[in-house]
């Protein structure tokens, strides 16, 4: 069985992505240092210049985990929300392109948004995922079930908002990944309701090098 995620041109625009995502980020990081400035998370979404020029992507085992994971349920609809340059997109397509599933993705920022739209034609994967630009509460909105993947990497204070709106949508047996749960208050909202004492999901949390992923399996329901 081919595996897309291998296919020359995939390979190449990842390798020109990650890159580019890496470079960024160092920049960014010593220009922090430079002005005595630290990395913190306490930005918004919508205004912050880390978020509008920032990759603030997967790293490659986060990414093959993405697709992995899509492609051992044969994925046919992958919901994403947080799409930014395209990274995880560009994963989740290529296991899409593998299922003959489609991936629609969301991302604030229309640059962005143009952006990961541009790197998926040049990987030959825009038949099998698109990103939306806009607020993911209301480009999402009309999503229609059943969903197989639900992948979460956006403004963490949306999770729980996005998990909820699109939840009666979720098939038995979906998957619901989260990247950067320890990022996550444990005693309320996203983590509080997919945890220990949930009958909806079980939900596991996966170490990787730059923090947690959280990966929920949704029980059947009555």
């Amino acid at each position: 069985m081919s595996c897309t995620l291998h296919r020359a041109n995939v390979v190449a625009i990842l390798k020109r992505e990650h890159q580019a995502a890496r470079t960024l980020r160092d920049a960014h990081r010593a220009k922090q240092k430079a002005e005595g400035e630290f990395l913190t998370h306490e930005h918004d979404f919508r205004t912050s210049e880390l978020h509008l020029t920032q990759y603030l992507s997967v790293g490659p085992a986060t990414g093959r985990f993405l697709y992995a994971c899509a492609r051992s349920i044969n994925a046919q609809n992958i919901v994403e929300f947080g799409s930014s340059f395209g990274i995880s997109t560009l994963y989740l397509a290529a296991a899409a392109a593998d299922t003959g599933g489609r991936v629609t993705g969301s991302e604030y920022h229309a640059s962005k948004a143009a952006k990961a739209n541009a790197n998926l034609v040049d990987a030959g994967l825009s038949g099998s995922a698109h990103v939306i630009a806009g607020d993911a509460r209301e480009t999402l909105a009309a999503i229609r079930g059943p969903i197989d993947l639900l992948f979460l990497d956006g403004a963490k204070e949306l999770y729980f908002d996005l998990l909820l709106m699109l939840e009666e949508r979720l098939r038995p047996g979906a998957l619901v990944i989260a990247d950067n749960a320890d990022m996550l208050p444990e005693e309320a909202g996203f983590l509080l309701h997919v945890g220990e004492g949930s009958d909806r999901y079980v939900t596991s949390l996966i170490g990787f090098y730059r923090g947690l992923v959280s990966l929920s399996v949704v029980l059947p329901q009555g």
